[in-house]
């Protein structure tokens, strides 16, 4: 990206971050953060708003997140919301950091409580088509209709988290899955689909929306 790029990219960016932090604060929920502690990761406003419009607008009964921390929060609070009009959903999620993880405990909101299951559970190395990759040791026997990939870290030997082809078979058309950055990820599980999805790309938030269109096994377009 040449420097007049990047610097219109990052003029787009700032100014979505801040209208973001203006949305989320005009629903009164940049308070739902405060209990987190001042070292812990920080609220990305962007990231938040569009979990929490995703949740709003897929109204899923099962999310099923790989790696807690804000997101958790965030989409907790969309599953309240969604209760209020009468669709009844939880959030299952996974964590391999155990420092992390339990901050994201601690710091959830208590009238968040009864809408999030947090797990801690180990990353562990395993492969998947001969190369080396990360499942999570512990995973809850859910049918996820919204699947929201962020962890566990990933590092150059392992460039790819596969619980999500794990499941692929079990999971209903119009199904969907966010995965935030981990750009070699997505291309690991583009090339391993055995389902039709369809793809779109968020250049802003570095994110990517995959919603599974059918049950026919035909594989992510190329």
């Amino acid at each position: 990206m040449g420097v007049l790029k990047k610097q219109i990219y990052q003029w787009f960016r700032s100014r979505q971050q801040r209208r973001a932090a203006e949305q989320i604060s005009r629903l009164g929920y940049t308070r739902l953060f405060d209990g987190r502690p001042a070292e812990a990761y920080p609220c990305v406003p962007g990231d938040m708003l569009y979990l929490y419009k995703a949740v709003r607008d897929a109204q899923p009964e099962v999310i099923l997140e790989f790696g807690s921390g804000c997101s958790t929060i965030m989409m907790s609070q969309a599953l309240a919301d969604n209760a209020q009009e009468g669709k009844v959903g939880r959030l299952y999620s996974l964590d391999a950091d155990t420092r992390w993880g339990q901050v994201t405990i601690d710091s959830m909101p208590d009238e968040l409580v009864e809408w999030s299951d947090i797990t801690l559970t180990e990353a562990i190395p395993s492969e998947f088509a001969g190369e080396p990759v990360w499942r999570y040791a512990n995973i809850p026997g859910v049918v996820p209709d919204l699947i929201y990939l962020d962890g566990p870290a990933l590092n150059k030997e392992r460039k790819a988290a596969v619980d999500v082809l794990d499941m692929e078979m079990s999971l209903k058309p119009g199904s969907r899955l966010i995965v935030d950055g981990r750009i070699p990820n997505c291309k690991f599980l583009e090339r391993h689909f055995q389902r039709n999805w369809r793809g779109k790309r968020n250049k802003l938030l570095k994110n990517r929306m995959y919603t599974l269109i059918n049950i026919f096994t035909s594989g992510f377009p190329r």
